[in-house]
């Protein structure tokens, strides 16, 4: 397993009139994604995310990050004594869903962040240390789960079937399909399972990113069937998150489709109320 991202940083037909305007304002917006899906609508209408519980399986964040005003939890599943995120990838995707920082707004600032760290600083990590995770995420009732990461777990039935529970559970899991593309056959786990959505990546002329993986859920060919991935796609290239300490950088991959697609749900399920959450 590991991370779906594609790193970009600062240092590091004829069209109609319309069109052409239209592709413009978005090469100049698209550091802001939050207004490609129109999140201030719902911002003026109050709902920012508030008392939605975010599971973020990944490398960490910060406890006195200064982009983020509602870090609930922060727990460490892996052998490394440490609380920190010393990649950044766990806080850029904690950005992406709930930064507040005015250069890399997140869709859902006021969404409760529980931070899973599950990955070494060496981006190792184990099968073991998810099932904990999974199981503590369960018992704690999270709303929405991330995973901005993918592999062949598929052939891992412990974890394909703790993932099956996660969604019993009515926790909505979130997961980036892969940068395997443009083959097609290329889909990663946890996205490939029918119970969680697979987020693939597009770009600003919304059209398929060619790192994005696609195709049929090949494992399951075998078997007679075989499931079309990803469900939904989203913005995926040289989108702005969160730094390790201050600051905004820029990634491209479905690993930051996974959490502007999270960002959008958190933002959908602080609509409902509270105590019919999970009826629904």
């Amino acid at each position: 397993m590991s991370f779906s991202e594609k790193e970009k940083h600062f240092h590091h037909l004829g069209l109609s009139n319309s069109s052409l305007n239209c592709s413009r304002h978005l090469l100049m917006q698209r550091s802001q994604v939050t207004s490609l899906f129109g999140a201030d609508a719902l911002w003026r209408k109050g709902y920012t995310g508030a008392k939605v519980k975010m599971a973020i399986f990944d490398t960490r964040i910060r406890a006195d990050h200064p982009y983020f005003r509602n870090i609930k939890e922060r727990t460490n599943w892996t052998n490394e004594d440490t609380l920190n995120d010393n990649l950044g990838h766990g806080t850029f995707v904690a950005g992406v869903i709930a930064g507040e920082d005015a250069e890399c707004l997140g869709f859902a600032p006021d969404t409760e962040i529980y931070a899973f760290r599950v990955f070494t600083d060496a981006q190792v990590s184990y099968t073991s240390w998810f099932l904990d995770a999974f199981n503590y995420a369960i018992a704690i009732n999270m709303d929405v789960l991330n995973l901005s990461i993918g592999g062949p777990d598929y052939l891992d039935l412990p974890f394909v079937e703790k993932v099956w529970e996660i969604t019993a559970n009515n926790i909505i899991m979130v997961s980036a399909i892969g940068n395997d593309g443009p083959l097609y056959g290329t889909l990663n786990n946890p996205a490939d399972q029918s119970d969680v959505i697979g987020v693939g990546g597009i770009d600003y002329s919304d059209h398929i990113a060619s790192f994005s993986s696609r195709g049929m859920s090949t494992w399951e060919i075998p078997h007679g069937y075989g499931r079309v991935k990803p469900d939904v796609v989203a913005y995926g290239r040289e989108i702005m998150g969160s730094k390790i300490s201050t600051g905004c950088k820029q990634l491209s991959g479905t690993s930051v489709a996974s959490p502007v697609v999270a960002g959008v749900v958190c933002l959908l399920v602080s609509i409902i109320p509270e105590n019919r959450r999970k009826e629904i």
